[in-house]
């Protein structure tokens, strides 16, 4: 009989504790925003995830599905608004990706999801001129004319052109390519 009494009480021990274990503490709710994120190659942004909670528990995040070359500052989890904020190197993987944002309280972990469309990185295409002129006051004049239009100063090449030695300046712009209008 003694047997039968330890065992009895082996399972009422057995019970208790898978009772404990399955209870969820705390309850809190978790909502993402926006639902859709996208960054650039070689840049950054932002989204927000909101928990709603009555108690004060420590909350961790943990993030899945990120893809190859982009990173995640993630803060330590509270109450209300936290920011995750998402770095994308310049060979970051681009597409769109399937990201998990889980967030643990206790024994109680909830997940929200959202899209991350990670772009490449816009090629820069430059239009170049070069202007001529006769002495300094000239090229520099000409400098500050298009300046105004956008124009960057790359370099100057002063030289003696032909037998007589004449003094010539030439200064060479860029500047980013404009669509056709």
């Amino acid at each position: 009989m003694p047997q039968r009494i330890s065992i009895a009480a082996g399972l009422v021990l057995l019970l208790a504790a898978s009772c404990l274990h399955a209870q969820v503490s705390p309850s809190f709710n978790v909502s993402i925003s926006p639902s859709i994120v996208t960054v650039t190659q070689g840049s950054m942004t932002s989204l927000t995830v909101n928990i709603v909670v009555n108690e004060r528990p420590d909350f961790q995040f943990t993030l899945s599905g990120l893809p190859g070359g982009v990173l995640a500052q993630v803060p330590a989890g509270r109450p209300g608004s936290n920011t995750i904020v998402l770095t994308a190197l310049p060979s970051a993987s681009t597409g769109s990706f399937h990201i998990g944002v889980t967030v643990l309280a206790g024994n109680n972990p909830q997940t929200q999801s959202f899209i991350l469309n990670v772009k490449p990185m816009p090629v820069i295409q430059w239009e170049y001129r070069m202007e001529r002129a006769p002495n300094e006051q000239a090229i520099a004049s000409a400098a500050e004319a298009l300046g105004q239009q956008s124009w960057e100063l790359v370099s100057v090449i002063y030289r003696e052109r032909g037998s007589n030695g004449l003094p010539e300046w030439t200064a060479f712009f860029k500047r980013e390519k404009r669509p056709r209008e």
